[in-house]
């Protein structure tokens, strides 16, 4: 996976994190084909622990090695950065967004990121 690269090749000079927000395709929401085909099956987190649980089974399942955060139950960061489906943004040392990706999946752009990343490292 692309995220792992670009972790473990700059992880020693900024820190990384996933933010798991709300579910994005709930077993009692938006459904999608692929997760009944693998078997992803999890319904709308009510209380942060849930929420947790299933955090921590994105991150096995899609074998992500940055440390993950989560949101709270009542989805601030979500709500925030408009983060939904998925989206990339890199913050400098006084806490401005230097990067905002568009929305994934169609919007993602990894390479765009890491160029930011990049210009920020002066590298």
């Amino acid at each position: 996976m692309r995220l792992n690269e670009l972790y473990h090749r700059y992880k020693d000079r900024m820190h990384f994190y996933m933010v798991y927000i709300r579910e994005a395709h709930p077993h009692d929401g938006w459904r999608v084909p692929n997760n009944l085909i693998e078997n992803i099956n999890y319904y709308e987190p009510t209380t942060l622990d849930e929420r947790v649980e299933v955090a921590n089974a994105c991150q096995l399942h899609l074998d992500l090695h940055m440390p993950m955060l989560v949101d709270g139950i009542e989805n601030s960061v979500d709500e925030k950065y408009v983060g939904l489906p998925m989206r990339l943004f890199l913050v400098d040392v006084e806490g401005k967004i230097a990067f905002a990706g568009k929305k994934g999946p169609f919007g993602w752009d990894d390479n765009a990121f890491e160029d930011s990343v990049k210009t920020l490292l002066n590298i």
